[in-house]
């Protein structure tokens, strides 16, 4: 009896507890309970839902801590229909609009608070139409530093003023670290037509980014830059998971300039990346070797870009395996001044100059690969020194 007793006590505390937990998320709705979004943030708490209804606002946004922000899906919001590219996407995305084209100030369109862990969810919009601001400054879609959001099933576009989403730990114009990393999931999201990156990582960005579909990205005039707009971007310490994306038709696919040091490999993984002006993937360590300067690019298909389909120079150690790299206007791998590469299980074939071309690399291990129809060698060993 006092058992029987005991547990009816715990579950009515569990009950207390769960209802507790229920009635401290509130959900408020955007036009019907704040004719904006700006003002259901203001007036939403920790754990509470903003849901926007169906329609184009014209208001920039800074997402509150803690608070998720969410289009509303009625009947038919999760199908999936076309969207404006080869992915099918949400009907509520396409229908829920962030609009930035009558924003005069310069500002980004979204933004997060900064360096906190505590759980935050955009899911479901359309952010759009950013001018190029008469200051000249550059200002992304989504602004996420030091903090960890889930960003998934919505559209970046048309970013006049530079690229669609940052992801950094660095503090507000890149100064001092802050305290956390970012360590945002960006999944699911169509990304296209900005006048820059994709999604660029900057130092402390431990993003996972996963399931996007990047395209059209270019810097203006990106003819005459040194440097092509990349789908995903990588600077300095960043070092996110990069995770089954399709990348198409950017400047570059994956690209990492002033590649710095870190504890942590940078991770390429299981993505189709084709048609890009540049490089599939294009790594630039900063300085020398010996910076603990680390890459591990595997499983990803990797075709008909314009130049190399992986290119890599001043990276310590890399590791390619169970890659297919075909048809590239140059090289299917290029390494650079890389102290050790383990290349082994690719498919390399019909790319118009070498298979592998390896330049300025002491220590190579090259295993199980199937090289073939390579327009100049299958493997091009460049400053080889026979006594190592």
């Amino acid at each position: 009896m006092m058992c029987q007793y005991r547990l009816i006590c715990l579950l009515c505390i569990f009950l207390q507890g769960v209802w507790a937990t229920i009635a401290l998320t509130e959900e408020f709705i955007v036009p019907d309970d704040f004719f904006s979004i700006e003002e259901a943030m203001e007036f939403a708490q920790e754990g509470d839902n903003v849901i926007v209804m169906p329609g184009t606002y014209f208001e920039r946004i800074v997402v509150k801590e803690g608070v998720n922000l969410l289009s509303y899906d009625g009947e038919d919001g999760n199908d999936l229909v076309d969207g404006p590219g080869q992915q099918k996407i949400l009907r509520r995305t396409l229908r829920t609009i962030i609009d930035g084209s009558d924003i005069e100030e310069p500002g980004y369109l979204i933004s997060f608070p900064k360096s906190t862990t505590t759980p935050m969810k955009v899911d479901g919009f359309t952010f759009q139409n950013m001018p190029k601001y008469v200051s000249g400054i550059s200002l992304f879609l989504m602004e996420i530093r030091g903090s960890s959001p889930v960003v998934v099933n919505n559209v970046f576009t048309g970013n006049k003023s530079w690229g669609a989403i940052l992801s950094t730990g660095l503090g507000v114009g890149m100064g001092a670290a802050l305290e956390n990393e970012a360590n945002p999931l960006i999944e699911n999201n169509v990304i296209y037509a900005n006048a820059g990156p994709g999604i660029a990582n900057a130092t402390n960005s431990a993003a996972v980014i996963s399931k996007n579909e990047i395209f059209d990205n270019h810097f203006p005039h990106s003819e005459d830059k040194i440097f092509f707009a990349p789908a995903v971007g990588i600077r300095e310490k960043g070092r996110p998971v990069i995770d089954g994306n399709l990348c198409y038709q950017n400047g570059i696919g994956v690209g990492a300039i002033n590649f710095d040091g870190h504890d942590n490999p940078l991770i390429i993984k299981n993505n189709t990346i084709y048609s890009n002006s540049r490089a599939g993937i294009g790594l630039r360590g900063l300085g020398g070797v010996n910076n603990n300067i680390n890459a591990v690019i595997e499983n990803n298909t990797i075709y008909g870009n314009l130049t190399a389909g992986i290119r890599c120079t001043k990276v310590d150690t890399i590791t390619l395996s169970y890659n297919v790299i075909f048809d590239n206007k140059r090289t299917g791998i290029s390494l650079w001044n890389t102290n050790a590469t383990t290349i082994e299980d690719n498919e390399i074939y019909g790319n118009m100059t070498a298979g592998i071309r390896l330049l300025g690399v002491p220590s190579a291990v090259l295993r199980r690969n199937y090289i073939y129809r390579n327009v100049t060698a299958g493997i091009d060993f460049i400053g080889w020194d026979e006594d190592k």
